[in-house]
């Protein structure tokens, strides 16, 4: 039998209102508390307990407002903290489409946040940097791969402003990105020359060169989204509508969020988010990211879901997963999935 769980000889003129207002609870929680444990001794029915024998009671028993306050206590703040990330994670990407090759991404990713005296705003700022990419496990080796990672890598660590309600505003000193790309261009041209290449790094320039343009591509991602999630997710009680991307660069998406707490192992926390997109747009309009204007035929069916594993004590978010996908005619038609681990664990 559970040891948290005892068996209590039912007196003359005992109730289950007159027992459960002994321990803190309502004869209607003490009769389902009874009946969810009761294995071999009959169920009870009624308040009275008139030819009852024996009933079973808790050894603590805990009121619901007082296991929602607990709880609470056991989830990550609803603001941000240097505290909830880990230094590094390995970060692994899926990409797969209906007809296509399965694609995956795997590479480093480090968060540093900045001290207090380096910066003149309120908000956090994280440095972000992304590095030994593999794809489908091994280094690119074509050259517009190359240049792409050469490109990124020039411009690392990007620093992103983190409001203290969570989830990534603006990037902190853009102009710093230019100036950085600026001085490692020339040593990019000795490697990568031609006329593709070149027009590559001038695209690149004016993209990073353009702040809104920039904060759009990386806060659009499903990484950053999952990565700088807002806190308030892991205190929500009811339903409620969000904006999520679901494709890269393309526009947002409101969904019909429901949030989900497992506290039941004694380590860590599972919180689970799930939506359905409500918004009428076509799949075609969100991959191609641009409004038809006239009404869909029919709109997309799509579904986001982010989980993540948090440390009880510590607050720390020890796992984090995301996906986005799309049914087309009730058959999968594409799915995006993207997984952090904290290095050193498996």
């Amino acid at each position: 039998m559970d040891e948290n769980i005892l068996i209590y000889d039912v007196k003359a003129g005992d109730t289950l209102d007159r027992i459960g207002a002994e321990i803190g609870m309502t004869g209607d929680q003490l009769k389902d508390f009874h009946n969810a444990n009761c294995e071999k001794l009959e169920r009870l029915w009624f308040n009275n307990l008139n030819g009852v024998r024996q009933i079973i009671i808790p050894k603590e028993y805990k009121n619901p407002e007082q296991l929602r306050k607990e709880r609470m206590t056991e989830l990550p703040p609803s603001s941000v903290t240097r505290d909830f990330y880990a230094k590094s994670y390995q970060v692994t990407e899926n990409f797969s489409r209906l007809a296509e090759d399965n694609l995956e991404i795997n590479y480093t990713i480090e968060v540093a946040f900045k001290k207090r005296e380096e910066i003149s705003i309120a908000e956090e700022v994280a440095d972000v940097k992304c590095f030994g990419f593999k794809k489908n496990g091994t280094p690119p080796d074509d050259k517009m791969s190359a240049i792409a990672i050469a490109a990124m890598e020039s411009i690392y660590p990007i620093s992103f402003v983190l409001p203290f309600q969570g989830k990534v505003s603006a990037i902190y000193e853009h102009d710093i990105l230019k100036k950085r790309f600026d001085e490692k261009r020339p040593e990019m041209e000795e490697f990568f020359t031609g006329e593709i290449y070149k027009a590559y790094l001038d695209k690149f320039s004016e993209s990073i060169g353009n702040a809104d343009l920039l904060i759009r591509q990386f806060s659009s991602s499903l990484l950053y989204q999952l990565l700088f999630p807002r806190m308030e997710w892991f205190h929500k009680s009811s339903p409620w509508v969000e904006e999520f991307y679901f494709i890269q660069n393309s526009f947002p998406l409101k969904c019909a969020m429901n949030a989900d707490y497992d506290h039941q192992n004694d380590e860590f926390v599972e919180t689970v988010l799930q939506g359905n997109i409500k918004d009428a747009y076509s799949l075609q309009e969100i991959l191609r990211g641009k409004s038809f204007g006239d009404e869909a035929e029919e709109f997309a069916d799509g579904a986001i879901e982010l989980r993540y594993i948090t440390d009880k004590k510590t607050k720390k978010m020890l796992r984090a997963e995301a996906s986005v996908t799309f049914r087309n005619d009730n058959e999968l038609y594409q799915t995006q999935t993207v997984k952090l681990t904290p290095n050193g664990i498996s």
